[in-house]
Formats: structure tokens, sequence, C-alpha cells
């Protein structure tokens, strides 16, 4: 199976990925159906689109190696167990590996918040906003906007990057 994304997309999703959890699950990206892209570490998420129209169920992989960041498309082909980066006019311009990891996925819709509480202050982890702003600016360089959804000081706090685009930040507590 060919699995097909854009760069701000993976490379959104790889910030917010578990890097060694023991939940070993958590430590890849999540392919879901309905073009649905999710990372995790269990404390924030990531929730974005893949291009694959052809998924019926959740797919997980593990990219191995560095880190490639000068690419405008990935295609991850899960029975090579290969990442193909394509620039803009769909030339190669890098290759990884990567595996497809079995387990279940968290159920992200689980967490999202039915609706939305006042709150007067709330806590946050201030590494969790700075991987925020990194999003922010892959997804739009010039103007690093969001719009932040708090549901209480005790509940998930969603941040909108965009009409598709969502992270979603744990509180701390103060």
């Amino acid at each position: 199976m060919i699995l097909t994304v854009s760069k701000q997309a993976l490379l959104s999703a790889m910030i917010f990925q578990a890097k060694c959890d023991e939940r070993y699950y958590l430590n890849g990206i999540c392919f879901a159906p309905k073009k649905k892209l999710y990372s995790t570490d269990g404390h924030r998420a990531f929730l974005g689109e893949h291009e694959s129209e052809d998924l019926k169920e959740n797919v997980i992989v593990g990219i191995k190696g560095p880190k490639f960041v000068k690419f405008d498309k990935a295609k991850i082909d899960t029975e090579l167990g290969m990442v193909t980066y394509l620039d803009c006019f769909g030339i190669r311009v890098g290759v990884a590996t990567c595996e497809v990891i079995n387990g279940k996925y968290p159920d992200i819709s689980r967490i999202m918040p039915k609706e939305n509480k006042p709150v007067s202050e709330i806590g946050f982890n201030a590494s969790y906003l700075a991987d925020i702003e990194k999003v922010a600016k892959i997804y739009n360089p010039k103007y690093k906007l969001i719009k932040i959804k708090p549901n209480g000081n005790d509940s998930v706090v969603i941040i909108k990057l965009n009409k598709n685009t969502s992270v979603i930040v744990m509180p701390t507590r103060i």
C-alpha cells in the first residue's frame, strides 16, 4: 500500500509522536480512514490529513533514520518499508526506511471535548507550546497564527492551525 502525505502534515506529525515510549504503537504516525492523520505522545496529539484515498483501517507507520525536510510530498510504501520524498515536480529527492507497527492506536475522538467551558487561568508545559509554534511555522511561515479553544482548566485544549489541522494539549495543574 502506498500512503501519500504532504510535507507540512508529516513534519508536524513527527513532532508530536512519541519517541521511545513503552506503548510502542505511539512511536508511529497513524494513517486513518477518511484521510485523517494522527500522532500523539500521550500528553498532546496532532490531528491532520493525509492524501491516501483507499484506506479501510488504521495503519501505524514508524519512519526511521534522520529527519528529511527538503521535500514537498512523501510516498510511504508499507510493503517495501520505504519512504520516498518528492519535490514539487514529483522528482525523488530522498529516501528513508519505515515499518508498519502492529497495534491499536488510541481513539483520538474520545478525548475531543464536546463543549467549550470558560476558563480564567490555565497552565501548560512551555515546551508543548514551543512545539505548537514549530507546527504553526511549518503551516504558515509568514504569520504563525493559531486559534485556541479552551475547555476549562482541567480538560484538553484544542489549538486550530487551519481548517483541517489541530493540536490537542492537556493542561497542567497550577
